[in-house]
C-alpha cells in the first residue's frame, strides 16, 4: 500500500491532518487495503472509489495518560447510541498498534457554525433558524439515547457552542464532539465542583457547578441561536470571572432590537431557550426546534439548504476543497486521484496551526 507519510491507525491510512484540539487530533483517512501491481486494487483490478472518514485519536503527548483513553472510548460508546442525521455518527473504534485508542467518524465536508457566522458574515434569518433547528434535533436525539435494555442514558452534551456544530456543503447541521458529555454509564466522571464547557455558553446551573439535565444544553444552544441571529457575541468579558458574571446576571437583549427583520415570534422562541430559570425554558431541544420552525413560518423566513451549502463551499478549508463533488450520505466517496491529491497536500505542508474553532487552515493564508 502506498503510504501517505502519516502512517496508519488500526486499519485506516491517515491522509491529512484536519484539526487539532486540547485532547485529540483529527485526520482525513481511508480504510487501508493491499495494493496490486502499479498501485491498483487486489489482483491488478482498477482501484475503486475510496470512502473517506475522519479518524480522531489522542494527541501524542497525552497518550500515556489512561484517563484520556477512557474519555475517547466513552465518547464512542455514547455516540454509537445516537441515531440522527443531525449528529455526526461513529463508524468504528479500536486501539492502534501502540495501544492508543481511536474513533472513526463520518467525514463532514463543511465548516463549523463558528466559521460560517464569523463577523462580519451574516446568514439569512431563515437559514439561521433552520440550522439551529437541525442542531436542536441532533441534540434531542442525544438526550433520548438509550442503552441496549432501553434505559435512557441521560446524555448531556455540556459543550454546545458554534465550534461543535458542523455545517456541510449539503446545507445540513450536525452536532459533534461528545468529549465532555455526561451519561449515566460513563466510566470517566467530572470531579465535584468542576465546570466543563466553554464559559460563554455555560448554562447558569453549569456556572454554579450544580446538577444538570437536558435543559442545560437547551440554554447553551439558545445562546448560539441568539449570537447567530444577532451577529455578535452575547456573554463576553475580560476575565473568567467577568464572563461567568455575564452568564449569571447580564440582561439578554431581545433579538428584535438586534436585527432588522427578526419579529416577536422568533424573539420569544430564543428568549425562552435562554431563561435562567430552567423550569421556564423549553423542556426539550425538540420543543425548541419546533418553536423555531413555527416562528420562521409565522414571520415568513424561508430557508434554503442549497444557499447554505453554497456559503459553506465558499469558505471550506483548503484540505476539504477537492471533496464537495463527491460528498453524499455517509460522507465523501472519491476516486483514487483525490486520495493522491490529499497525500500531496500533506507532503507539501499545506496545513498549519489550528484556528480557535479547531479547523486547520493553510499556512500563509487567511480568509479574505
Amino acid at each position: 500500500m502506498e503510504s501517505s507519510g502519516l502512517g496508519t491507525v488500526g486499519p485506516y491510512e491517515l491522509l491529512l491532518q484536519l484539526a487539532v484540539g486540547g485532547m485529540a487530533e483529527v485526520f482525513i483517512a481511508r480504510r487501508a487495503r493491499a495494493a496490486g501491481p502499479g498501485g491498483e486494487g487486489p489482483g491488478g483490478a482498477a482501484a475503486p472509489r475510496e470512502p473517506l472518514v475522519a479518524v480522531k485519536r489522542i494527541r501524542a503527548d497525552l497518550r500515556s495518560e489512561s484517563g484520556y483513553a477512557a474519555m475517547l472510548f466513552d465518547e464512542a460508546g455514547i455516540a454509537s447510541r445516537i441515531a440522527s442525521p443531525n449528529f455526526v455518527p461513529i463508524l468504528d473504534c479500536g486501539l492502534d498498534e501502540g495501544g492508543a485508542p481511536y474513533i472513526v467518524m463520518e467525514l463532514v465536508v463543511g465548516v463549523t457554525l463558528k466559521h460560517l457566522t464569523r463577523p462580519p458574515e451574516m446568514i439569512e434569518i431563515g437559514d439561521a433558524l433552520e440550522l439551529i433547528a437541525q442542531a436542536a434535533e441532533g441534540l434531542h436525539a442525544a438526550h433520548e439515547a438509550r442503552d441496549s435494555s432501553g434505559e435512557l442514558l441521560q446524555v448531556i452534551h455540556r459543550d454546545i457552542s458554534p465550534s461543535n456544530v458542523l455545517v456541510g456543503v449539503d446545507g445540513r447541521a450536525s452536532i459533534c464532539d461528545l468529549g465532555l458529555a455526561y451519561a449515566l454509564r460513563r466510566t470517566t466522571r467530572t470531579k465535584t465542583g468542576t465546570v466543563k464547557g466553554k464559559l460563554s455558553y455555560l448554562s447558569p446551573e453549569q456556572a454554579h457547578a450544580r446538577p444538570l439535565d437536558r435543559r442545560s444544553d437547551v440554554f447553551s444552544l439558545g445562546v448560539v441561536a441568539w449570537e447567530v441571529l444577532a451577529g455578535r457575541r452575547l456573554f463576553i468579558g475580560s476575565s473568567m470571572l467577568s464572563i461567568l458574571h455575564a452568564v449569571l446576571e447580564r440582561e439578554v437583549p431581545p433579538l428584535s432590537s438586534e436585527r432588522e427583520g427578526v419579529g416577536p415570534a422568533v424573539t420569544a422562541a430564543v428568549a425562552r431557550a435562554v431563561e435562567r430559570d430552567r423550569d421556564a425554558r423549553w423542556p426539550t431541544a425538540a420543543d425548541f426546534a419546533r418553536a423555531l420552525r413555527e416562528a420562521a413560518e409565522r414571520e415568513g423566513h424561508a430557508a434554503s439548504r442549497a444557499a447554505i451549502g453554497a456559503q459553506v463551499a465558499e469558505i471550506l478549508p483548503e484540505p476539504l476543497r477537492p471533496l464537495p463533488p463527491y460528498y453524499g450520505p455517509g460522507g465523501p466517496v472519491v476516486p483514487p486521484e483525490i486520495v493522491a491529491t490529499l497525500r500531496s497536500m500533506h507532503e507539501a505542508g499545506v496545513v498549519g496551526e489550528g484556528d480557535p474553532s479547531g479547523l486547520l487552515m493553510p499556512r500563509g493564508r487567511s480568509r479574505g
